[in-house]
């Protein structure tokens, strides 16, 4: 889904500014291959899927690329399968690309060893997510992405949409260039579920930047030239009957480490040259420069956090938050490229800090440091032999900085968000000040989780510890503890948390209604829907961010302006007033009148919304959506869009903005028709009329008059029937400590520590 924003050119403008849009990284990359690409092939498993989706719908629209072509897709039977499809196509001569995530990476892992020895040139997109360990997680993590670090592929990383949409031109021009296939990742659901304003790159750069795979382009280098002659194809037909030659053939002891260590000098070291290249030559034509790293308030910071994806922006903003309220010299530097790793630059870019910590999404738990770290410290340790070198010889490592022992950081390394576990800002204070004088200087550690949670309330959790720490006393110190709550909600923004059910169309009424305040007040949007595997039936959240500014915080919003609660029952499992500032609004489903809804609400609700004055709003979704579905399977997707209408109705945003109803159901309109108007004119209609009837029949409770109900004293849950039958034993399935350690926890509204 794609939403135009107003554009704003500056004075000197480049040439490709870029088409101000609102879309989640899946149709970044889907709208750059697209218009680059002219074969795919590839396997569905989330959270790539939508990429793979996106392709085959284009594929079924009867789409073409820049330059004219038809595009071709095909799935076969397995991720596998899928690799091979898309290095044939490569070896063919077509621009190509690949699409997958998490074990799919595993399965292809072997062929992509080929494709490297071949110098095929496609780029494989992924959705990093975490691999299946303990228990299937579908979620982000950075395992995939480093479970093929050894193949050859250059690697790229995202941190957001927009640098999803450059990086894949960027990686198809190295990839051209260098003779050698790439990847492109980004962090599943937390960016490519991800909706952003960003700059969609025009058709036209695409077919400048890029060129059309038949062009003649000189032969960059030596060895090139020696093999194709002084011109070749933009992309190799390695694959021609007309001029026929073995690929792949079977070499013995005489001839095979030959071929290997000849692509070190005559390919993969020109790598670092193609891809400044390629950066050097995007940024002329749209004016967005990247760097294989970057630092971020670099210059005269003292301490650095180093990470790769979402966490980045992350770290961004707490860095401004820590220099302004601390002063605290703080930087982040950006591993954009891991392959080909930019050794020299971090060495310059960190010499004579005091303190690093690498903050990584991955867990390689007998190895003697995380990824990102291990090259760092390799790259230091160069660094410090550089320094070492005797006056007058040349340096032994070339590029890289010269250190003097003083001059070298001391490493950490923080693991966090594993399946998407959530990161605070808090946290990543928390890692900062781990570095700091005074600090506890854990040298590994886990972010967002505890081994052991200190002042816990819980007896049965207390005793747990207990025997926890008697068995591992120093296990509560592989954690950090987040610091207090920070807000970094830039002000004037309006956050929202929605509150829903799987299959009652909140996700899709969370993204149209962000989509719609973005397009009609010209606003920059990020918004992000939570929900498991499992998905229809079971709790959702959706998270959207309305600012004048372009936003970065990445993560579950504790601090939100207004909450729909299109679930009634949503105080049974969560507290959705949690962080619902005073005064803010919160609109929950029900059919009853507002007093009966009062006495309905837990006695802790009811105080939380008398002390913050928070403004209570009923709306009967399921009566309007029963009333106006023309088919019943719609009735429950169609609950969530009238909540849409309400959020306009009370949020105070149309008031703030100056826009009147006429306007917003203009608006409405618009966006319906684009995300429902392949539906029919009847979908759209019932849309529209559900969204209405949300406007105007949200009712506003009336707290004047309404008691407090008598605060009910906590009682310890019982354990149920089914679990405690007396017929429990000791080992992995005692249904005591089942509950105990699992259900208590989340029942009491707690989740799990580390056990």
């Amino acid at each position: 889904m794609i939403l135009k924003r107003k554009s704003e050119p500056g004075p000197l403008a480049p040439k490709y500014p870029g088409i101000p849009v609102a879309v989640d990284g899946t149709t970044a990359v889907v709208e750059m291959e697209t218009a680059a690409s002219e074969g795919a092939g590839a396997y569905p498993i989330t959270p790539s899927t939508q990429m793979g989706e996106g392709w085959a719908a284009a594929v079924a629209e009867g789409r073409t690329n820049v330059n004219g072509r038809t595009l071709l897709f095909f799935e076969p039977e397995g991720e596998h399968a899928a690799a091979a499809v898309t290095a044939g196509m490569s070896m063919v001569g077509l621009r190509a690309a690949n699409f997958s995530s998490g074990q799919g990476i595993a399965y292809m892992h072997e062929s992509l060893y080929a494709a490297v020895g071949k110098r095929l040139t496609y780029v494989l997109n992924i959705a990093a997510r975490a691999m299946t360990k303990h228990a299937l997680n579908v979620h982000a993590g950075h395992d995939d992405y480093h479970a093929i670090d050894d193949t050859g592929f250059f690697q790229l990383f995202a941190k957001d949409p927009q640098e999803a949409a450059d990086l894949n031109l960027i990686a198809h021009r190295v990839a051209e260039l260098a003779l050698n296939p790439g990847v492109l990742a980004q962090d599943g659901f937390l960016t490519s579920h991800v909706i952003e304003s960003i700059r969609l790159p025009e058709r036209e750069l695409v077919r400048e930047f890029l060129g059309d795979p038949a062009d003649l382009i000189e032969s960059p280098t030596p060895a090139q030239r020696w093999v194709f002659g002084e011109r070749r194809r933009r992309i190799p037909e390695l694959f021609d009957l007309d001029y026929p030659a073995m690929l792949g053939v079977v070499q013995n002891q005489d001839a095979y480490q030959q071929g290997v260590a000849a692509q070190r000098p005559f390919y993969f070291d020109h790598v670092a040259e193609f891809t400044d290249r390629a950066i050097r030559e995007y940024a002329a034509l749209t004016g967005r420069r990247y760097a294989r790293a970057t630092g971020y308030r670099l210059d005269d910071a003292e301490w650095v956090l180093v990470g790769q994806g979402s966490v980045v922006a992350n770290c961004e903003a707490v860095v401004d938050y820590l220099w302004a309220t601390r002063g605290l010299k703080v930087g982040v530097l950006h591993v954009t490229m891991f392959r080909l790793f930019p050794a020299a630059l971090l060495t310059h870019l960190l010499q004579g800090k005091q303190g690093v910590t690498v903050l990584e999404r991955v867990d390689q738990p007998l190895a003697v440091e995380q990824p990102l770290l291990r090259e760092i410290r390799a790259a230091a340790t160069m660094a410090l032999e550089n320094g070492r070198a005797p006056a007058g010889r040349a340096l032994p490592y070339r590029g890289l900085a010269a250190w003097a022992t003083g001059e070298a950081p001391d490493f950490h390394s923080g693991t966090f968000g594993l399946g998407s576990r959530d990161l605070q800002p808090g946290d990543i204070v928390a890692a900062v000040q781990n570095m700091l004088e005074g600090g506890a200087h854990r040298r590994q550690f886990y972010l967002g989780i505890d081994f052991v949670r200190p002042q816990t309330r819980l007896p049965k959790l207390q005793i747990w510890q207990e025997q926890v720490l008697d068995g591992y006393p120093d296990i509560a110190g592989l954690s950090l503890t987040a610091a207090t709550d920070v807000d970094l909600v830039s002000a004037g923004s309006t956050s929202i948390r929605i509150h829903s059910v799987g299959g009652w169309g909140a996700i899709t009424m969370g993204k149209n209604l962000a989509l719609t305040a973005a397009d009609l007040f010209g606003l920059f949007i990020k918004a992000n829907p939570k929900y498991g595997s499992e998905k229809k039936g079971q709790p959702t959240t959706f998270y959207a961010t309305l600012a004048k500014e372009p936003i970065r915080l990445n993560c579950e919003l504790k601090h939100v302006n207004v909450v729909l609660a299109p679930d009634p029952n949503v105080f049974r499992h969560s507290d959705p007033l949690a962080g619902l500032e005073r005064e803010g609004v919160f609109v929950i489903q029900s059919n009853a009148d507002g007093a009966e809804l009062w006495r309905s609400l837990p006695s802790e609700a009811q105080q939380a919304i008398r002390d913050r004055s928070i403004r209570l709003y009923t709306l009967n979704a399921f009566n309007i959506a029963q009333d106006e579905a023309s088919e019943v399977e719609l009735r429950y997707r169609m609950q969530g869009a009238a909540f849409m209408g309400a959020f306009f109705r009370v949020s105070g945003l149309m008031q703030r903005e100056g826009l009147d109803e006429a306007k917003l159901f203009a608006g409405i309109q618009k966006q319906l028709q684009k995300k429902f108007g392949k539906l029919g004119t009847q979908v759209v209609a019932d849309n529209v009329r559900v969204i209405r009837r949300g406007f105007d029949e949200v009712r506003a409770v009336d707290l004047a008059s309404l008691e407090l109900a008598a605060a009910v004293p906590h009682a310890a849950p019982p354990m149920p029937g089914l679990l405690e039958d007396g017929r429990g034993q000791p080992g992995i399935g005692n249904q005591g400590r089942f509950w105990e350690q699992v259900c208590f926890l989340y029942k009491t509204g707690s989740d799990g520590i580390a056990d």
